[in-house]
């Protein structure tokens, strides 16, 4: 079965939410302890060992390691580790001055973390164990969620408490092994991400279809002018990326959404999405496009395909990779980037001419199923069909969708 990620709004009562909000602020206070004991153990003997055995050696040293569950806090103490791997990661790369992994705010709200044991969830009741040394004697808690009421599942893998910065709010998150619905398609299709093109999409009935990604760059471009004129992390900046946020991610639902309706239609069993892992961090050009690229929520929109996919039957692998497919011609394989003529046009002197994240996405078919890269010809894939989105006076208005252009296959 898929596991997918389910987020739920957590329902507790005040005095439950204290207790909880005490458990997280402990978990803070075990991770900046066992970071303090480490950074002293490195001043005496010059060296940093952050084996298990060593850390659990800190943890019995630390009070707060007793106010909630065991589990949770190994776990705790597995993010410290990874810290730590990443901070000498980025110092042998010379990408930090800093002597340590940064603490954190004293009064941050750390998740706490259960996997598969330390947790019980009957329908929408949830009960999770704090331990048995608590002072206040509490060992178990029982709260209430409400999530998204389309999805079927059987276990509960992982619990996740989070608190939430933008909405104020705790939450719930729950890996689940999901029900997927029967499938009995064959069919296949490749996805090539990108900005402008948000998805440019070919099926093997040789239909294409392009998701603009121009209203994602406006939402993106206005909030970031809006909030350019005031004070970083300030509670009107906080509630500006808050909108931002919830603006872009409605965008990314209704097109990930129309998209697996399209692939359903088709009897599509198997998505293919060019990789690009990484690319924010090794691409460096000027400032306005270094924004822009770290604003690109590609692994939003990846992790949405994945987990929609996965509740109707539909695999999506992620892992096709995806160099050069916007500059490589589709039938000869000549890889020249001056055969992109200018934005939007690819065309090549054997005579294959297209829209460019449509070739990319024909080449990333090629890639991931190794067919015949003369599969489509420039008339099949000339006029593929466009779906945009508008923005309404207070958000974001869902389009009725009318695939126009779509190219008899």
């Amino acid at each position: 079965m898929p596991l997918i990620t389910i987020r739920a709004q957590i329902q507790a009562d005040k005095e439950t939410e204290e207790i909880l909000k005490d458990a997280m602020r402990c978990a803070t206070k075990v991770y900046n302890g066992l970071l303090w004991h480490l950074r002293e153990e490195q001043k005496q003997t010059g060296a940093v060992d952050i084996s298990r055995k060593n850390l659990n050696k800190i943890l019995r040293k630390l009070p707060r390691a007793n106010s909630y569950y065991s589990m949770s806090v190994q776990l705790t103490r597995d993010e410290v580790r990874a810290a730590y791997k990443s901070f000498f990661t980025l110092k042998n790369k010379g990408l930090t001055k800093h002597d340590a992994p940064s603490f954190r705010p004293k009064e941050q709200l750390s998740p706490i973390k259960y996997v598969q044991s330390g947790f019980t969830v009957k329908g929408e009741e949830v009960t999770i164990s704090l331990g048995r040394k608590r002072n206040d004697g509490i060992e178990k808690v029982s709260f209430r969620i409400s999530h998204r009421p389309d999805v079927e599942y059987k276990n509960v893998r992982e619990l996740s408490i989070i608190y939430d910065k933008d909405s104020g709010r705790m939450e719930a998150r729950l890996v689940v092994e999901a029900v997927p619905q029967q499938n009995n398609g064959v069919g296949r299709a490749a996805v090539d991400i990108g900005e402008t093109i948000l998805m440019a999409a070919a099926f093997d009935d040789g239909t294409v279809i392009l998701y603009s990604g121009r209203m994602i760059k406006s939402v993106r471009r206005y909030w970031n002018k809006v909030r350019s004129k005031l004070e970083r992390n300030s509670r009107r900046w906080k509630e500006i990326a808050h909108k931002e946020k919830r603006q872009v991610e409605h965008l990314l639902h209704i097109a990930t959404s129309h998209f697996i309706r399209e692939c359903l239609k088709r009897g599509v069993r198997e998505i293919s999405v060019g990789q690009l892992a990484g690319i924010q961090e090794s691409t460096n050009y000027s400032k306005e496009i270094n924004q822009r690229l770290h604003a690109w929520p590609y692994r939003k929109l990846v992790q949405m395909l994945k987990y929609k996919g996965a509740l109707v039957g539909i695999s999506v692998n992620d892992n096709v990779d995806e160099r050069f497919t916007s500059i490589t011609c589709h039938v000869c394989g000549k890889a020249l980037s001056s055969n992109r003529k200018h934005r939007g046009v690819y065309s090549c002197s054997c005579g294959w001419k297209a829209q460019a994240d449509v070739n990319a996405a024909l080449n990333i078919y090629e890639r991931a199923y190794n067919v015949s890269p003369v599969k489509w010809s420039s008339g099949q894939v000339a006029r593929p069909a466009v779906v945009s989105f508008r923005l309404g006076w207070h958000g974001v208005v869902e389009p009725k969708f009318k695939l126009k252009g779509v190219c008899a296959s």
